[in-house]
């Protein structure tokens, strides 16, 4: 059995400067409202990945539902609200005077979110027990289809990828947060 995860390809949106948290936070949802960059070259290895699955589980975010469309995959596609992205918490959102670059924001929010920090966003340990539900529902269609792709983000992937690892899944290379790019993880059932 397979589960290849992909993450999606580089959103549209680019927007970069330094920014108050309430800004910020305005960032955040541009970015989830936004799709990808038609430009992007797709690796070829990621296409044929793709061709040999026999479905494809889609998050519900355009940058992804969008990257599903770009690859084209010859089989049923499934959008899954559990495949979404973590939320990212926006700490300092009304402290006016303070303001960071975007990347600075990206990090330092998801420091704080690892941390404990979750006001009004899906908490890290929310975001953990809703991975070990996505590897669950992933390895149901992976016995059933055989050879799975789940289209999504870098982040949740990692909390997936640990989870399918916990179930005994053997990653084949190691995870990368670059755009497009596929991590495939093997599972041999004795039973078949």
């Amino acid at each position: 059995m397979y589960i290849t995860l992909i993450r999606h390809g580089r959103s549209k949106w680019q927007m970069r400067g330094w920014m108050t948290g309430c800004e910020f936070a305005e960032w955040v949802k541009a970015y989830d409202a936004h799709g990808i960059l038609e430009e992007d070259k797709i690796p070829a290895a990621t296409l044929e990945t793709v061709k040999k699955a026999a479905l494809v589980i889609s998050s519900p975010l355009p940058r992804a539902v969008q990257s599903v469309e770009r690859l084209q995959p010859f089989c049923h596609v499934a959008i899954a609200e559990w495949m979404r992205e973590v939320d990212t918490p926006i700490p300092f959102a009304n402290v006016r005077w303070f303001c960071l670059p975007v990347s600075v924001w990206l990090v330092f929010s998801r420091i704080c979110w690892l941390c404990g920090y979750s006001l009004d966003v899906e908490s890290y340990r929310e975001a953990k027990r809703r991975a070990e539900f996505a590897a669950d529902m992933l390895c149901e269609y992976a016995e059933r289809y055989g050879h799975i792709v789940a289209v999504g983000h870098g982040w949740f992937h990692r909390l997936v990828g640990a989870a399918l690892k916990k179930k005994g899944w053997k990653r084949t290379a190691s995870p990368s947060a670059k755009h497009w790019h596929a991590v495939l993880y093997t599972f041999y059932n004795k039973k078949h």
